[in-house]
């Protein structure tokens, strides 16, 4: 128990001294949090999209972070044909230390997909995004060295832990940009972000700290090589204060491989790789099926200590009026 004390709380204070806002290796499952711009590129009429990461599971309870979104296409016969109006809700919701800490973030986005070229194949969006969050620290569910009665942890005793203001809660601003390219055999994207514009004041631990932009590029796309495959990659690279964050890798997609799917819609299967800065590989499988898509990836970490933290995500998103499936970028 000491030890999954000791660690938590190192995790902790990793967490709230870098302030660096919760992350995706499956960012593309969770596209609002990446990009407010991202809000209605997808192909269809409205999608549901949901990620759940669990960081580090094998030193106890470490980070659990959960995504949801729902974006929705409106006004199509108010606006130029071929542009997107779009608007957004997600919530993300991180914990940590047992449940111990938590932050959960409410957001409502909107986008405005201008049209740049003949049916849309060029795109130039706009994304803003109005986001409300919570966080909260329960030293009720930690045990404390001064717990310890010789024998066990005796949660009855005092921690003398100073408890003032537990609670912290701010609003705040998102925008970014994004440019899409559809082309015959190929889709492109490329795109930037930058969060926390309002500045909003953290209070928690008796301390006040600014939460510092987070700077966020990103691009994508996907080339055919065949009337049954394709070749998909990504990349982000995020900074805020003196953190960074970077993903790059790929995936090959097979479409519809058996007889039996032929004609029944799209049925496509990924099998990729995407490596991280901090010396992490990320092997990837998913698949689409219909108007659901879903995707696993397990984080394997190399270093020279004799350890390595085991960390996975599960994808599920969902989509209605899905029309031109070749123009979806998926990753």
């Amino acid at each position: 128990m000491r030890k999954y004390l000791l660690t938590g709380l190192i995790i902790l204070s990793c967490f709230i001294a870098r302030a660096q806002d919760p992350h995706f290796s499956q960012y593309f499952a969770s596209p609002l949090t990446v990009n407010p711009a991202n809000t209605g590129f997808f192909d269809g009429k409205l999608r549901f999209a949901a990620n759940e990461r669990q960081q580090w599971a094998n030193i106890g309870s470490a980070y659990s972070t959960t995504s949801l979104s729902f974006d929705l296409k409106i006004l199509e016969n108010a606006i130029p044909e071929y542009d997107i109006f779009a608007v957004g809700v997600s919530g993300m919701f991180d914990s940590s230390l047992s449940g111990a800490y938590k932050s959960n973030y409410l957001s409502f986005s909107t986008a405005y997909h201008k049209s740049l070229a003949e049916e849309g194949r060029h795109m130039l969006t706009l994304g803003v995004q109005a986001t409300y969050a919570a966080l909260s620290f329960d030293y009720n569910r930690l045990t404390f060295a001064t717990q310890f009665n010789g024998t066990d942890f005796d949660p009855t005793l005092p921690g003398y832990i100073n408890a003032a203001n537990p609670n912290s809660n701010y609003a705040d601003i998102h925008a970014g940009l994004l440019y899409a390219a559809h082309l015959e055999q190929a889709n492109f994207y490329a795109g930037v972000s930058l969060y926390h514009i309002a500045k909003p004041v953290e209070s928690l631990f008796n301390t006040v700290s600014t939460i510092p932009y987070r700077k966020t590029l990103s691009a994508g796309g996907e080339i055919n090589i065949s009337p049954v495959s394709s070749v998909l990659f990504s990349g982000i690279y995020s900074k805020q204060a003196e953190a960074t964050d970077s993903r790059i890798g790929g995936a090959w997609c097979l479409k519809r491989p058996f007889d039996r799917f032929r004609g029944t819609g799209r049925v496509n299967f990924y099998a990729g790789l995407w490596y991280a800065n901090n010396n992490t590989f990320i092997p990837y499988l998913g698949a689409d099926i219909q108007n659901f898509s879903a995707g696993f990836n397990y984080e394997t970490s190399y270093s020279s200590l004799n350890y390595h933290p085991a960390t996975f995500e599960v994808s599920l998103m969902y989509r209605v009026g899905s029309k031109t499936p070749d123009r979806c970028l998926r990753f």
